[in-house]
């Protein structure tokens, strides 16, 4: 259940990571990022050569496309067995971060994705965006006041603050009915740390510290975390009056 408490918390984290993730050269212009061509103009090949054309656009809206970095596909049975593994807490304090997408640090930084996502833009570039603020999140030195516990929950509100929220909140849960003449069914799948509502509340505090348009946002969301998003406006108006 999403709690003022929660809000509050998602608040309060939020600017902890404004002065604390690292500075770029434009770091105090915060781009939201939309499903347009305007941001992703490429030809969807379902191929890695989409896969790299999509991460390199992500690197130049967060401004660290000077920083190295490799991108890989997983195959499909090291998506399944590291998601087996996660399941099972087999591999405890780990730099996976899920099934998607995977990000490994040290001298040689490499982000992986399932080709799964080829089909799934969307999801592929919040998948992309969160590891990616994976990187961003491993120079920061100072440690949070939730703790590095919750260092998967923050990656997800980096990617927020970094202007993909529209992103992470239409992929964190996706709904599917069928039916034919042989069989019906439905399925639902989860991605991300943070909830829709989480993300919806996290994408307002990114409009009214950023000073977007929420009419405009409201353009490109589901209705479920669309309707956390414009609810949200007033509340974090009063917590950044009392934050002043």
């Amino acid at each position: 259940m999403f709690t003022e408490e929660r809000a509050i918390w998602l608040y309060q984290h939020y600017r902890w990571l404004e002065s604390h993730l690292p500075s770029r050269l434009e770091a105090n212009s915060k781009t939201l990022v939309l499903p347009t061509s305007e941001f992703f103009p490429m030809l969807n090949t379902r191929d890695h050569v989409f896969a790299e054309a999509i991460f390199g656009s992500i690197r130049r809206y967060m401004e660290v496309s000077h920083w190295q970095c490799r991108l890989e596909p997983q195959s499909e049975l090291e998506r399944q067995a590291r998601a087996a593994q996660m399941a099972s807490g087999i591999l405890g304090d780990s730099p996976y971060s899920g099934a998607d997408g995977t990000f490994y640090g040290g001298e040689s930084v490499t982000i992986t994705y399932s080709p799964s996502l080829l089909s799934e833009p969307a999801a592929l570039i919040a998948t992309l965006a969160h590891e990616l603020c994976h990187y961003l999140m491993a120079t920061v030195k100072e440690e949070p006041p939730c703790g590095w516990d919750e260092h998967e929950i923050l990656t997800d509100l980096a990617a927020v603050h970094e202007g993909f929220g529209i992103f992470l909140s239409n992929s964190a849960f996706n709904f599917n009915q069928w039916t034919n003449i042989q069989s019906a069914g439905w399925q639902w799948s989860k991605r991300g740390y943070l909830s829709e509502a989480e993300l919806g509340f996290s994408l307002g505090i990114f409009c009214v510290r950023s000073k977007h348009d929420p009419e405009h946002i409201m353009r490109f969301l589901k209705p479920n975390p669309g309707e956390t998003f414009w609810d949200s406006l007033d509340f974090i108006d009063d917590l950044e009056k009392e934050a002043t």
